[in-house]
């Protein structure tokens, strides 16, 4: 089975956003969690995966940018945002950051664990949303897709910095001989 990756080289593919109505694309630092505030990130990969492939596993790979508080519990939610092949954030601002329609299947991310400076740490597997994502109907081969990784309820001041133009999206895959048949007009009994 195949293994795809991307990762960000681009500063324009990932961005921030935080409570009180601020955005940057340029930040040198996003902030996962709660500093004080909540923080959205958003992270765009593109995605050579073909429509309907068997999804197996699927996880983005950060690397701490800094250290952290001990001991606080950060709750993050992971969603695909639910359009045809998303542009980049370098005309986004605030409202239009939070306005991409994130997708209504989440996957939970909650820990304690220290992040030490220049490791690297993993989302729980994602494969679920991979799957989602490419058996939607608009999903094409080489699609750039975006990834929310948005606060849900950490507490306050608990939050991971992970490095600006870093992130990686890893995805492993069966193609499929044909799509299945819940997803064509052939009727199998």
């Amino acid at each position: 089975m195949p293994t795809v990756t991307d990762q960000i080289v681009d500063e324009n593919n990932d961005a921030l956003s935080w409570e009180g109505g601020a955005f940057s694309a340029s930040t040198s630092t996003i902030y996962l969690g709660n500093d004080g505030g909540w923080n959205n990130g958003g992270f765009r990969f593109q995605l050579n995966v073909p429509q309907y492939a068997q999804i197996s596993s699927a996880k983005i790979t950060f690397t701490a940018e800094g250290a952290n508080l001990s001991g606080d519990t950060v709750h993050v939610v992971v969603r695909y945002q639910d359009a045809d092949n998303p542009g980049d954030f370098s005309g986004d601002d605030y409202a239009a950051f939070e306005g991409r329609a994130r997708s209504a299947l989440g996957v939970d991310w909650d820990f304690t664990t220290d992040w030490v400076i220049s490791s690297q740490y993993d989302t729980p597997d994602l494969a679920l949303l991979i799957q989602a994502l490419v058996n939607e109907a608009y999903w094409t081969y080489g699609d750039h897709c975006v990834m929310f990784v948005d606060d849900d309820g950490s507490d306050g001041n608990a939050y991971r910095r992970a490095g600006k133009m870093d992130a990686t999206l890893s995805v492993t895959y069966e193609k499929m001989p044909r799509p299945p048949a819940a997803f064509n007009d052939v009727a199998i009994y």
